[in-house]
C-alpha cells in the first residue's frame, strides 16, 4: 500500500488517505475506478437496444463516479429533524452532497453526488470575457438498478442528458424511449465521454 499522505484542510492533520473521513476504503475506490475504466472500454454502443440493456452496463455508473470524486471533492452537509413514526418525537437525519469541481483548457468539470443523484455538468469559456456556457448535463441514479427487465426502475427526471457540443441541443431520455436505440446509445455515448473527462482532470 502506497505510504503518502495528504493535508486535511483546517484542522492541519494528516491521514494516510485523502477519503479515509469519507469511510471509502482503498478497495472500494479502485474497484470502482476500475469499473469506470471498464465502462468507458468495453461497453459497446450497438449493444444497447432496450433499457434492460442499459441497466445491465450503467447502474453502477452513478455510484462510482461518486465513490472515486468524494475523496477530492468539497463536502456539504444538512442536517433536519424530521417526524418520527409516533408524531411525538423528532428523527435527526444528515445528508452528504459531494461536489467535484476541475478546471481544463478552458473547461470546467463539476460534478455533484447526493440525495441519490449523480450529476454533471461540463462548462466552456467563450470570449474574451470567459464567458462559460455549459455544453453537456448528464444525470443519472447513485443507488439503485435503472430498470428490471425493460420496465425502468428510475423516473424520467432521474436518467437523461442533455448535449450542446455540437451546437444544436441533443436530448436523450432513455426512460421515455426505453426501446429506442438512438436514445441509449446517444445516452450512453456522452456519458462515456463525460467519464473520460473526468479521468483527464482526476489527479
Amino acid at each position: 500500500m502506497s505510504s503518502w499522505s495528504q493535508p486535511i484542510e483546517g484542522n492541519g492533520k494528516f491521514h494516510l488517505w485523502p477519503w479515509e473521513e469519507e469511510v471509502i476504503s482503498t478497495a472500494e475506490y479502485e474497484h470502482s475506478l476500475q469499473g469506470l475504466k471498464n465502462f468507458v472500454a468495453k461497453v459497446k454502443l450497438t449493444n444497447l437496444l432496450s433499457i434492460e440493456d442499459l441497466s445491465a452496463t450503467t447502474s453502477l455508473v452513478g455510484h462510482d463516479i461518486a465513490v472515486v470524486i468524494a475523496p477530492k471533492g468539497r463536502k456539504i452537509e444538512k442536517k433536519s429533524l424530521e417526524i418520527g413514526p409516533g408524531a411525538s418525537e423528532f428523527i435527526r437525519s444528515l445528508e452528504r452532497e459531494y461536489i467535484f469541481t476541475r478546471s481544463m483548457y478552458g473547461q470546467e468539470i463539476v460534478v455533484t453526488t447526493g440525495y441519490g443523484h449523480t450529476l454533471i455538468s461540463e462548462r466552456r469559456s467563450i470570449g474574451f470575457q470567459t464567458y462559460q456556457r455549459e455544453i453537456l448535463r448528464i444525470k443519472l441514479p447513485l443507488d439503485r438498478d435503472i430498470a428490471f427487465g425493460n420496465i425502468p426502475n428510475v423516473d424520467d427526471e432521474s436518467l437523461w442528458a442533455l448535449d450542446l457540443r455540437r451546437g444544436s441541443l441533443q436530448e436523450y431520455r432513455p426512460v421515455k424511449a426505453p426501446e429506442d436505440p438512438a436514445i441509449l446509445q446517444g445516452f450512453t455515448a456522452a456519458l462515456k465521454d463525460a467519464i473520460q473527462d473526468i479521468f483527464a482532470v482526476l489527479d
